[in-house]
């Protein structure tokens, strides 16, 4: 009753109100003797209850018929006619229910049956075998497939399936009258996707078959991905380069790779049948109680053992332990790495830092490293003792308090630019003692990059150089005195060379011989040449070189000054910009002086107009070339015969093969003398 909606209640209620009342009114009826009974009274609520209640109508159709038949037996005079009618009335009443009843419930189950067919999630249709078109589908075949029901109904087998010949082969068997069972088919949308579908067949009559088919799609898709999961586990599984070790938390092997056989030396079969304990990967109690806990909060666990091989060779490795299902039931996946090229390049590395170490101690000064910000990571002993410091303390305070004030600023700036920009850590700054001692180091040091390209620390050398420092200072002391010597020398001799020219100049003044005279203004000029050489190194820096450009065009200025010429001669000098030593210096300047003179008397006699030039280069064979020339009269021509009796062009030759050179001479316009001579350090 409690399912009973309250519209079928209602009705119940009239049912029994309107019985009761037919009931009543035949008892009264025939009491009083009306024998008029209208029967056909209890028609009504027989059917209203057959339409509401069909499993309830045929039990109350038969009590209300004996109720009617036992009112008429006992209030009715015996008549035989009327018994016969009051039978025939209860038969009546029985027909009535239970026919009524039999095509209520039927409707009732037919109803529930289109529900269920209608709001299956299973695609329902029926087809005919002949025609091969859907007779009747469900919503849910619709919905499957894409299609509104106007769309699928009628709609060719054909066109609904993926594979028409595989379409075919099932309608051959259905027709042949085999079982098709349950079986996997692949159907076409209307879009024309492809779906998996589940199909179920039944033979309603020989000419139309029922099919259910259930969408597996995406279940067909995870067992699809699941075998591809399946097969990529073995492959990385049995192809991975570590030991794989499957067992349960007591350390019974229950799976094993093909590396944990080779490394173990024992077969996969045979591993299957021993523990973790018995290769010695754990001790035999298992897990210890650190172990466990950390693997149960974090499910993974990292720790290093001994693999004992079946040779009882032990195997350093490393274990990664995590808990995995395994068929069902919890167990742990032990990821076993061979770590003795590990341990092997640890021992080295160990062997490595301390030779490295005593090399560092053993180094005046020694070695350092710091991180990118300058802490110190490490300090040789050699450092350490020197300044009476400890490792600690330098970390703590950092090494800027060992520098004295005026040198904080600098070497600060200078770290921090070095930091910067990554450049090398080569500086000189000094460093004070506990005791107050100051040490002059030079410090080296070289950046070491991660694999982003950032500076991660920093190794260098610190070498004691205050001894060295103080020699440095001695010498340049001695330098400096002896650069005065040498330029007090350099004086001298130019001063020197200035009297002996002044006493050529007064000697010349009492002779009558214009020959003698010429000869001794000649020399004259040769002695000026050399002390102006002089005269340069002592105003020169180096003291051991003069600027060439700069000796040579006071060189001609002089000329120029001491001859007084009717011809106007337009002089030209170039010459680069390069030092000469003194052995360079002093022929080059006699030579220039021998050639300008000589061009100066003889190549513009009874002209008005001259020209003259004068080069000289440095060329990149480190040889000079000097070059004279003038657009004179050129050279006459027995000037070799005349060479051989003047003592200016012997002077010259004599100074070409002095310098080394060559000297290449050219009369075609003018006279033109080229000299190419190699450079002297």
């Amino acid at each position: 009753m409690k399912n009973i909606s309250w519209w079928n209640r209602f009705w119940l209620y009239i049912i029994i109100v309107f019985t009761i009342e037919i009931v009543l009114a035949t008892f009264f009826s025939l009491r009083s003797g009306i024998l008029e009974v209208f029967p056909y009274l209890y028609i009504l609520p027989i059917i209203l209850l057959a339409r509401l209640h069909p499993r309830f109508a045929i039990y109350f159709t038969i009590i209300l018929g004996w109720i009617y038949l036992g009112l008429v037996f006992l209030y009715m005079p015996f008549d035989i006619r009327s018994f016969a009618s009051s039978i025939a009335w209860f038969y009546i009443f029985v027909t009535i229910g239970v026919v009524i009843s039999s095509l209520t419930d039927s409707n009732q189950q037919e109803k529930k049956f289109r529900e269920m067919f209608d709001n299956s999630l299973a695609g329902i249709f029926s087809f005919d075998v002949d025609t091969r078109k859907l007779v009747q589908s469900n919503l849910q075949t619709s919905v499957m497939l894409g299609y509104t029901p106007s769309e699928i109904a009628g709609c060719s087998l054909s066109t609904l399936w993926w594979d028409e010949a595989e379409w075919g082969d099932l309608i051959k068997k259905i027709a042949a009258g085999n079982r098709i069972g349950t079986t996997e088919v692949a159907l076409k949308k209307k879009n024309g996707e492809k779906i998996w579908a589940l199909l179920t067949t039944s033979t309603a009559s020989s000419s139309l078959i029922i099919c259910s088919a259930i969408d597996i799609t995406d279940k067909k898709e995870i067992r699809e991905n699941l075998i591809e999961s399946e097969l990529r586990y073995h492959m990385l599984f049995d192809n991975a380069t570590d030991a794989i070790l499957i067992h349960d938390p007591a350390g019974t092997i229950l799976n094993a790779n093909q590396i944990a056989s080779r490394q173990s030396g024992y077969s996969l079969s045979r591993l299957q049948e021993l523990r973790l304990q018995d290769l010695g990967l754990l001790p035999s109690g298992g897990f210890s109680a650190d172990q466990e806990r950390e693997l149960q909060s974090k499910g993974d666990i990292l720790f290093e053992s001994l693999l004992m091989t079946r040779d009882a060779i032990p195997l350093p490795v490393e274990i990664i332990c995590k808990i995995i299902e395994y068929n069902g039931r919890p167990a742990i996946l032990s990821t076993i790495r061979d770590i003795t090229e590990r341990r092997l390049a640890q021992e080295a590395l160990r062997e490595s830092e301390t030779r490295y170490q005593m090399i560092g101690d053993l180094v005046p000064f020694g070695v350092w490293a710091c991180d990118a910000q300058g802490n110190f990571s490490y300090l040789s002993e050699s450092f350490l003792s020197v300044l009476g410091t400890t490792l600690e303390e330098c970390r703590k305070n950092g090494w800027m308090h060992l520098l004295p004030r005026e040198d904080v600023d600098r070497t600060i700036a200078d770290w921090r630019q070095c930091i910067q920009t990554g450049a090398f850590w080569d500086y000189e700054y000094q460093i004070v003692d506990k005791n107050g001692r100051v040490f002059i180091v030079l410090s080296r040091g070289a950046p070491h990059t991660d694999s982003a390209g950032k500076i991660s620390s920093w190794v260098g050398i610190h070498l004691d150089i205050t001894d060295r420092k103080r020699y440095e200072e001695r010498l340049e002391a001695s330098l400096r005195e002896k650069e005065v010597i040498i330029k007090e020398v350099h004086h001298r001799v130019k001063n020197n060379m200035q009297v002996i020219s002044g006493f050529l100049e007064l000697q010349s003044n009492y002779i009558d011989d214009p020959k003698a005279v010429e000869k001794l203004v000649e020399s004259q000029r040769r002695v000026r040449t050399m002390a102006l050489v002089h005269e340069k190194l002592y105003q020169s820096r180096t003291l051991s070189a003069i600027n060439a450009a700069e000796y040579i065009k006071s060189l001609i200025a002089d000329l120029m000054n001491s001859y007084t010429l009717s011809t106007r001669v337009a002089v030209t000098v170039e010459v680069d910009e390069v030092n000469i030593s003194l052995d360079m210096a002093i022929p080059c300047g006699l030579i220039i002086n021998e050639l300008v003179t000589n061009s100066l008397k003889y190549a513009f006699a009874g002209r008005v107009n001259g020209k003259l030039s004068l080069v000289m280069h440095h060329q990149e064979d480190h040889t000079f070339c000097l070059t004279v020339e003038d657009n004179g009269v050129g050279l006459p021509p027995d000037y070799e015969a005349r060479s051989a009796a003047s003592l200016g062009t012997q002077l010259i030759n004599v100074l070409v093969r002095q310098l080394g050179g060559e000297i290449t001479i050219d009369s075609t316009r003018g006279a033109r003398f080229v000299i190419v001579f190699p450079e002297k350090f």
